[in-house]
């Protein structure tokens, strides 16, 4: 082998090993590596207004526990040491609409009821983000109406929240995360005034801070 051909070699295996080294020392770890764990508590105070109740004469509630169809199933978010790891989100949003009570309406444990409207949920999103000192939140759900009869009707959520980071602290994205499921029960008890009559409501809605001050 010549003394060119040796040192070509000789700069190919460099390049290969001090890539392979780059790329190793580059590599996001796996939420499962760095993460900080955190506690998804629903809590009905983390919102910008009060429940509002309706008005008398709302149908009996049937909440069957929420599916999470996310398709990142183990993080709602990033945190300083890495992302931020819930083990299970879906009770949450099944406690978070059980508070559907708060606007009036009675809400039965019994799902074996005919009697009523029978809601199941499927959650597509439940994550957060930071700005500046701001956090942002951001809740999806697709949910199934049905009476009696039969199903009612589909139809999609989409709700955020944002709130200032006054602590740096991981309860801080949950609470964010209350902000948003909190704007989108009002949007949502509204649509049972119809729903329980067995009327229609539109297929989407979305639901930020302005809509849940109406």
């Amino acid at each position: 082998m010549t003394n060119t051909n040796s040192k070509a070699l000789i700069a190919a295996i460099t390049a290969f090993l001090f890539g392979n080294g780059a790329f190793a020392a580059s590599a996001p770890a796996s939420p499962a590596d760095s993460g900080e764990a955190v506690e998804m508590k629903y809590s009905a105070s983390d919102s910008e207004v009060a429940a509002k109740r309706l008005r008398a004469g709302t149908c009996t509630l049937h909440i069957e526990p929420t599916a999470d169809a996310r398709q990142n199933k183990e993080t709602i978010g990033r945190f300083v040491k890495g992302a931020l790891l819930a083990d299970d989100v879906a009770p949450w949003m099944t406690d978070g609409l059980g508070h559907l009570r708060d606007f009036g309406y009675l809400v039965s444990t019994d799902n074996s009821a005919t009697d009523g409207v029978t809601i199941r949920t499927t959650l597509t999103r439940a994550y957060t983000w930071q700005i500046g000192l701001k956090i942002f939140s951001m809740v999806a759900v697709k949910a199934e109406f049905s009476d009696r009869n039969g199903v009612l009707q589909q139809k999609y959520y989409r709700a955020h929240g944002d709130k200032t980071n006054m602590w740096n602290a991981k309860d801080e994205f949950v609470a964010t995360l209350n902000y948003g499921l909190n704007n989108l029960l009002p949007v949502l008890a509204r649509d049972l005034q119809s729903l329980c009559k067995g009327t229609k409501v539109e297929a989407y809605t979305y639901a930020g801070p302005a809509e849940e001050k109406k």
